[in-house]
């Protein structure tokens, strides 16, 4: 599989919480961002799973799972972030609460429903990574030179120009 483009509205279906609601994955390239913050690169995320048994498994699926929720899934994540003697900063975690009702995403997932959880993620994860037909040569891009050129005219970040004979108002002293 070759991961030259990214489609940042790649949905791989959906997850059922424990209270019943139903939200969508999708890996934006801000939710690729906070796995790559999180487990170091995007690569690396399919080996935080163990499944031999003897790791962690929960924790890093709740990360992935999470990640795959920001936005249109309603979830927000919220970093904390260690700063060593050094000023090296790294993520010591990232919590996924609900936007609606500030429902933490850990609380929601059911241990029960891990194959379809993993099943939903692996989908969305491969369908956010897959190659979008992108194996044509790239459009040409037009490049400006800067110059002197006119001016557009009075906008809200240009204003007309101010005759040498203007006197501002007193302010009253």
């Amino acid at each position: 599989m070759t991961t030259k483009g990214l489609d940042l509205l790649a949905e791989g279906g959906s997850i059922t919480l424990t209270d019943g609601t139903e939200v969508p994955l999708r890996y934006s390239f801000r939710a690729l961002a906070l796995l790559e913050a999180k487990f170091g690169s995007v690569g690396a995320v399919q080996t935080a799973i163990d499944s031999t048994g003897k790791g962690a498994a929960f924790g890093p699926l709740a990360q992935i799972i999470g990640a795959g929720l920001v936005g249109p899934g309603g979830f927000e994540p919220l970093i904390r972030e260690h700063v060593d003697a050094q000023g090296t900063r790294s993520i010591s975690s990232i919590v996924y609460r609900r936007r609606t009702d500030g429902e933490n995403l850990e609380d929601l997932l059911d241990p029960g429903r891990l194959g379809e959880y993993t099943n939903a993620f692996t989908a969305a994860l491969g369908r956010a990574l897959e190659s979008r037909g992108n194996d044509a040569a790239p459009a040409p891009v037009e490049t400006v030179t800067p110059g002197l050129t006119a001016s557009p005219g009075t906008s809200s970040t240009t204003s007309p120009s101010v005759p040498s004979t203007f006197l501002p108002a007193n302010s009253g002293a």
